[in-house]
């Protein structure tokens, strides 16, 4: 059995940079599990595992523009809220600044500050890298481990409360008010920006 589009699959990997750094890895016991073709990893990590077989193994590079792009060098304007608890003044132009966003990790380089915005090129950490990856196929799930799987994913940790419950089935204190999804972080969300 091969894997193809739409199916769910558990891996381990191991991604590294031209020079053999390596940047992320796993284990056997901490599998990433995503759904091919659903854009939850980078392009070329999904078509690095079509085709495989459970077991199978593959080293392959890929380039920069099926990873995380090529750097981009677009100036956009940003609200100057954005920066809250950044002293600007302090920051120098035309130098790269890695900040953390509610998309993850990112690298601005401001190029102008003004009263209300600031105008700068927001690229992702690893954009403009070529990556290499050494990628083992653990399973290609079937329905019934594919309905565990949503499950599990649908729990979540309030962070009021700090306990476990389903998404639906949350009993806590009025002040936590769960219905709204800004106050939970839920355990099984993909970290995008490691494959």
């Amino acid at each position: 059995m091969k894997v193809k589009n739409n199916d769910w699959v558990s891996v381990k990997y191991e991604g590294s940079f031209p020079d053999g750094q390596v940047f992320d890895k796993n284990d056997d016991q901490n599998p990433l599990y995503f759904q091919v073709g659903a854009g939850q990893v980078i392009p070329g990590f999904e078509k690095a595992v079509l085709e495989m077989s459970k077991d199978d193994e593959k080293k392959v590079t890929i380039k920069a523009k099926e990873a995380y792009g090529e750097k981009n060098t677009l100036v956009t304007d940003i609200p100057k809220e954005a920066f809250a608890g950044q002293d600007l003044e302090k920051i120098p132009l035309n130098n790269e600044l890695q900040i953390m966003s509610n998309m993850g990790p990112l690298v601005i380089e401001i190029k102008e500050i003004l009263k209300d915005k600031v105008k700068a090129i927001i690229n992702h950490p690893m954009s403009g890298k070529d990556l290499t990856f050494k990628i083992k196929l653990l399973k290609i799930l079937n329905e019934k481990e594919v309905q565990d799987l949503m499950k599990e994913m649908s729990k979540h940790s309030c962070s009021c409360c700090d306990h476990e419950h389903e998404h639906d089935d949350c009993d806590c204190e009025e002040e936590c008010d769960c219905e709204h999804e800004h106050k939970h972080e839920h355990k099984t969300e993909k970290k995008k920006s490691k494959k």
